[in-house]
């Protein structure tokens, strides 16, 4: 199906997107909108979808399943995984726009969501899109050790011959990711904030809503 990136401009001119890799605050910020400004969000719910698709239509929703080898899932290729990443979220845009335009629009809403920007900007405008990144360095001391990655934490550690390789392995495609989008963010011209260490949540929130002028 294909829906018209004017009408979708039109319905989602009330939308927000917080792009950019892991462990940059993309959560919290969307937390902070939530309770602080009253946005709505959408979470990303993979396997909500997954029972309406195909493997040929989208192969890569189909992954990660109970069936998998899970050591060699979680030490395949660095590009290779990387590509899933990508590829998973340009398949479930499918769906999530459809849900985006369903919920009430008296309400602007939120995504923190990464995926390339050019995928997005035919109906999110430059103006209402902000990447944050983190360095290389905080991404492999913090992805697999957040409480929201428990359950990915503890199949690693029970399911891979070599847990702590594995972990170091993974950081590569979470780095790469990373910086795939910061990069094509920067090439485009949108808005980055690298979040350090020493940036408290509050500054973030101030510069996100400068850059939205809310």
């Amino acid at each position: 199906m294909k829906i018209n990136n004017d009408y979708l401009k039109e319905q989602l001119k009330h939308v927000y997107w917080l792009n950019g890799g892991p462990c940059a605050g993309k959560t919290t910020m969307t937390k902070k909108f939530v309770e602080e400004l009253g946005f709505q969000t959408l979470g990303d719910d993979v396997l909500k979808y997954r029972p309406f698709t195909s493997p040929v239509e989208y192969p890569a929703l189909q992954f990660p399943n109970p069936d998998l080898d899970w050591n060699k899932w979680f030490n395949k290729p660095v590009d290779e995984h990387c590509q899933w990443l990508f590829q998973i979220v340009e398949e479930m845009m499918d769906f999530f726009i459809i849900d985006l335009l369903k919920m009430p629009n008296d309400k602007p809403i939120i995504i923190d969501l990464g995926i390339m920007p050019e995928r997005i900007l035919p109906f999110i405008p430059e103006e209402r899109m902000i990447c944050f990144y983190t360095s290389n360095e905080e991404i492999e001391r913090l992805y697999y050790f957040r409480e929201d990655h428990k359950m990915i934490l503890d199949c690693i550690n029970a399911y891979t011959t070599n847990p702590e390789e594995t972990i170091k392995h993974g950081n590569k495609s979470m780095v790469k990711f990373s910086n795939e989008i910061k990069d094509a963010c920067t090439k485009i011209g949108i808005k980055t904030v690298e979040r350090i260490p020493s940036m408290s949540v509050e500054e973030q929130f101030r510069l996100v809503r400068e850059h939205f002028e809310l």
